[in-house]
């Protein structure tokens, strides 16, 4: 199984993305991919905050991926989980949003997490292989 990160998902959907081709290349290659549904609205912000993209387009784009992709909540034991360990690693601010992330796809069976930010999930998934596209 693989987790895909926001990075992924964002450089998949949007063409003019420098890394486009790698990301969505991530997206097909590896058929057994999921992400949670917090990584669709960071997603969405991403695409109509930084890319300034509008938000018809922004939502079509988003929405799309999960007609390729599982998408799942998390749940409070999610949460529960993910606070904890961030708490015992020391991971503070925005760092909690990565340990969410490496929380669910431990919890999904993930052997991997592609992501175009490696460095965040060092501390926050440790065992599993970190991959950049």
């Amino acid at each position: 199984m693989t987790f895909l990160d926001t990075g992924i998902l964002t450089g998949a959907v949007l063409v003019d993305h420098p890394e486009h081709e790698q990301c969505r290349e991530a997206v097909v290659r590896f058929r057994d991919s999921f992400t949670d549904a917090h990584a669709m609205a960071e997603t969405f912000a991403t695409l109509t905050g930084f890319y300034k993209v509008p938000t018809e387009v922004a939502a079509k784009l988003t929405l799309a991926l999960a007609t390729i992709i599982s998408v799942e909540p998390f749940t409070m034991s999610d949460y529960r989980t993910a606070i904890g360990e961030a708490r015992s690693r020391g991971v503070m601010g925005g760092g909690i949003y990565d340990s969410l992330h490496a929380t669910f796809a431990r919890r999904k069976k993930a052997q991997r997490i592609i992501t175009r930010n490696p460095s965040h999930f060092a501390l926050v998934a440790p065992g599993m292989e970190i991959l950049f596209p």
